[in-house]
């Protein structure tokens, strides 16, 4: 693929509409959240748990937890079961790893279509801060 940096070029448009199509918001938007990542890490540390075991270790309150949990299991990361009484949370590895590997395809061609400045070398003497290839 050619670095083609004309706007509104037909490469440049396909390739937004096949990013645009992979990147889920609501997927990226659970994972970036402080205390969401820590039931993540939680979660792969102990296996399988009820908001209770999940909450023990953590400052909010079990009722902050459990929303968290159903944002968590709305982008599809988590999926819960019910076990008796309790409702036990897990992580959704196949499910995670599936959505990562389509978004890296789909963003791939970007690495050479989308190139900063043309790939065009700068002239920030050794101190590069532009993104570009130092001269």
């Amino acid at each position: 693929m050619i670095n083609d940096n004309a706007p509104g070029s037909r490469a440049r448009r396909d390739i937004a509409k096949t990013v645009s199509a992979v990147l889920d918001t609501k997927f990226f938007k659970a994972l970036c959240d402080p205390v969401r990542a820590e039931i993540i890490r939680r979660l792969v540390t102990i296996g399988a748990a009820d908001v209770g075991t999940i909450a023990k270790t953590m400052t909010q309150d079990r009722s902050v937890i459990s929303r968290h949990l159903a944002q968590l299991e709305r982008a599809e990361i988590l999926m819960s079961r019910k076990d008796g009484r309790r409702r036990l949370y897990d992580m959704a590895g196949p499910d995670i790893v599936t959505k990562l590997e389509d978004i890296l395809a789909a963003v791939s061609p970007m690495r050479e279509l989308c190139v900063p400045f043309g790939g065009r070398e700068c002239n920030c003497a050794g101190k590069c801060e532009c993104g570009r290839a130092a001269a």
